[in-house]
């Protein structure tokens, strides 16, 4: 969800503390996928990658969490946003 949002989050707002988890736990299968998405993100946003990838995952990641916790209560709600997700257009 945070990487259809355009702006670009400020890592500062997000708490660095908690545990760390390696890519492959994290992102499973899929992590060369995600790598993807995030360092077409950080070129759209004009960041070199050496110095921004594991910042800007971190707030990416922060920040769609934040945004999911309001909208699932349960896994009903899961559903229903996977299926708004994929009719989006965007």
């Amino acid at each position: 969800m945070s990487l259809k949002d355009r702006s670009v989050p400020n890592p500062d707002e997000f708490n660095k503390g908690g545990s760390k988890l390696e890519p492959d736990v994290l992102f499973g299968k899929h992590e060369q996928i995600y790598l993807a998405l995030m360092l077409n993100r950080l070129k759209v946003d004009r960041l070199d990658p050496e110095l921004y990838l594991n910042e800007m995952t971190r707030a990416h990641l922060n920040r769609g969490v934040i945004a999911l916790g309001p909208r699932i209560n349960d896994l009903s709600n899961f559903y229903e946003l996977v299926k708004e997700e994929r009719h989006d257009g965007n």
